[in-house]
C-alpha cells in the first residue's frame, strides 16, 4: 500500500466521507451528514473532516470538526458540539497505522492553526493531548432476536416498571414529525427547568424534522390516555441507535412511562437490524442514572474526552442552575438560546 496522506474536505459535499462511514462500525449518527449540516444551519458552525486517505485517495479514517468561534469560551475545533461522543471514524480495513496517522494529523492541524482541539472521545496514538472532562458510557448489544436481548434485563428493576406501566394504560408510539417533535418540546422544557440547565431552542429541536426524513431516527411517546407523559429522540445510523433527550412529566413518573418507552424502542431497533443502542454519557456522580441503564443489560465503559490546547469549557455555572430553578421556563429558554452555541 503507498502512504497515507492527510486531507481536510467538507463532509457535507461528495460521496467520499458517506463512503467511509458506510465502511467503518465506529461511525454513528454524530457522523452524518446530517447531523452535520443541522450544527452548521443551527448555530453557524464551519465544518470539515480530517482525514486519512491512501495513495489512491480513498478514505481510511477521518474525524469530523466543528470551528466554534465564540467571544465567551474562545475559538477552538471540537468533534463534535453536542455530540456524547463522536469516535474517529476507521474503516475496518484500515491497515494499523492509520489511527496513529490520523492523531499525528490532528497534531499537524493544532500546530497549523493555533486552534485549540477537543475531541470527544479517545484515540489511540494522541500522546501530546490532554485528559478532558469523564463519563461514563453505556451501550446495549442488540440482535434480531428481542427476546434474547430482552432476557437481559434486570427484571426486578426494569421488568416490574414494564409491567407496572402496562397496568396503568400506558401506550407507546413512535413519530418522525413536527407534532411529535413539539410533544417532546414541551415535556423538554419542564424537564430542562426542573434539572436547573437552559432548554435547546425549539428551532433546534424542530431541525430533527429533517433527519428524520433522512431515516436517521425517530420520537418515541408514553401516553396515559391522550396525554404524552414521557418522551425520547433517538437518532439512528450505521446500526447505531443512539438516545439523545429524554423528557418526563414528574407527576406521572409512577405509571412507570420510561420502562415501557425503552423496552419499545429496544425492540423497535432490534426489528430495524441495529447492533447497538448507546444510552449516551452519564456523569461519574450520577450512580442513580447510571444503575437504571446497567440494568438494562448495557455494558458500562469510561468515556473520556481528549484535548490539544486549553483546558475545554465547565459545564452550566451553579449560578446559572439555581437562576433557571427559580425561574419562569421562558428564563431557560432565553439562556439555552443565548449560550448553548458557545459551550456546545
Amino acid at each position: 500500500m503507498s502512504a497515507l496522506r492527510q486531507e481536510r474536505l467538507d463532509p457535507l459535499g461528495g460521496s467520499r466521507w458517506v463512503a467511509l462511514l458506510h465502511r467503518s462500525s465506529s461511525a454513528g449518527p454524530f457522523h452524518h451528514p446530517g447531523w452535520l449540516k443541522l450544527l452548521r444551519d443551527q448555530y453557524r458552525y464551519g465544518i470539515e473532516a480530517l482525514c486519512v486517505a491512501d495513495g489512491d485517495g480513498e478514505l481510511l479514517a477521518g474525524v469530523p470538526l466543528a470551528h466554534v468561534r465564540s467571544p465567551l469560551t474562545g475559538s477552538r475545533l471540537v468533534a463534535l458540539p453536542f455530540s456524547d461522543t463522536c469516535p474517529a471514524a476507521v474503516a475496518d480495513d484500515a491497515p494499523e497505522e492509520t489511527t496513529v496517522a490520523l492523531a499525528g494529523a490532528l497534531e499537524d492541524l493544532h500546530a497549523e492553526t493555533g486552534l485549540d482541539v477537543e475531541l470527544r472521545s479517545d484515540l489511540p496514538g494522541l500522546t501530546s493531548a490532554a485528559a478532558g472532562p469523564a463519563f461514563l458510557q453505556h451501550v446495549l448489544k442488540l440482535d434480531p432476536d428481542f427476546a434474547a436481548v430482552e432476557s437481559r434485563f434486570a427484571k426486578s428493576q426494569i421488568g416490574r416498571g414494564i409491567r407496572k406501566a402496562r397496568r396503568e394504560g400506558v401506550t407507546v408510539r413512535f413519530a418522525a414529525d413536527r407534532d411529535a417533535l413539539d410533544q417532546f418540546f414541551r415535556l423538554h422544557v419542564r424537564s430542562r427547568r426542573q434539572q436547573g440547565v437552559p432548554t435547546q431552542p425549539k428551532r433546534f429541536i424542530r431541525r430533527f424534522e429533517s433527519l428524520f426524513r433522512e431515516d436517521l431516527g425517530w420520537v418515541a411517546l408514553a401516553c396515559s390516555g391522550r396525554q404524552t407523559i414521557a418522551a425520547a429522540v433517538f437518532l439512528s445510523f450505521n446500526g447505531t441507535v443512539i438516545y439523545k433527550y429524554g423528557a418526563s412529566d414528574r407527576e406521572q413518573l409512577h405509571k412507570r412511562p420510561n420502562n415501557l418507552l425503552f423496552a419499545e424502542a429496544i425492540e423497535r431497533a432490534c426489528a430495524e437490524g441495529a447492533h447497538s443502542l448507546d444510552f449516551g454519557r452519564t456523569d461519574l456522580d450520577n450512580e442513580g442514572l447510571a444503575a437504571f441503564k446497567r440494568a438494562w443489560g448495557a455494558e458500562e465503559r469510561r468515556l473520556s474526552y481528549l484535548r490539544l490546547g486549553a483546558e475545554a469549557g465547565a459545564g452550566v455555572p451553579a449560578p446559572v442552575q439555581r437562576l433557571i430553578w427559580r425561574s419562569p421556563p421562558v428564563v431557560g429558554r432565553m439562556i439555552g438560546a443565548a449560550l448553548y452555541r458557545h459551550f456546545g
